[in-house]
């Protein structure tokens, strides 16, 4: 008789959670995120691994999204634009070229130095809700439009905010 032990490993990084549910095929280009089956990862970036996937949506740091517009790369569903806190977010001309070019929805994340999920862009694209330990934080920014009921901070000033929110 043969015994079978099958370990499961400890999945090791932040989960990436998608602003739109169901969540697409989705390529995160950063390291630091766990793998599922709809959310690869692709820490070096952009690269045939990642084109073979054939992701329906794209997320990384504004600066690899740039670049990857220049590039021609053409995802069909969605973009997300992976911003750690203490780094500028994404610009009004970034949202333009991204729009322009990759012609699909674009949303902003806030995330942590492990890449956790501070606060999330939905599509209202009115400020980013706060999520998970900061829900419970003062936020100024009224109702959203989108029904959401967790606070949200502005897009700009977010650094700022973010400390006067936690003060």
């Amino acid at each position: 008789m043969t015994v079978r032990i099958q370990l499961r490993r400890r999945k090791s990084g932040a989960e990436f959670v998608h602003p739109m549910d169901p969540m697409p095929r989705t390529a995160v280009l950063a390291p630091g995120f766990q793998e599922t089956k709809l959310a690869h990862v692709f820490p070096s970036g952009w690269n045939e691994a990642a084109d073979h996937f054939q992701p329906a949506s794209i997320a990384g740091p504004p600066d690899l999204l740039r670049r990857l517009a220049r590039d021609g790369v053409r995802p069909k569903h969605s973009v997300v634009a992976l911003v750690y806190d203490g780094q500028e977010g994404l610009t009004s001309a970034d949202r333009e070229l991204f729009w322009r070019t990759f012609g699909v929805p674009v949303f902003e994340e806030l995330l942590g130095a492990g890449n956790e999920l501070i606060a999330m862009e939905c599509d209202a694209h009115d400020g980013l809700h706060l999520v998970g330990d900061f829900k419970d934080l003062k936020s100024g920014t009224g109702t959203c439009p989108c029904g959401n009921p967790a606070p949200r901070m502005a897009r700009h000033r977010r650094v700022e905010e973010l400390v006067e929110l936690l003060v």
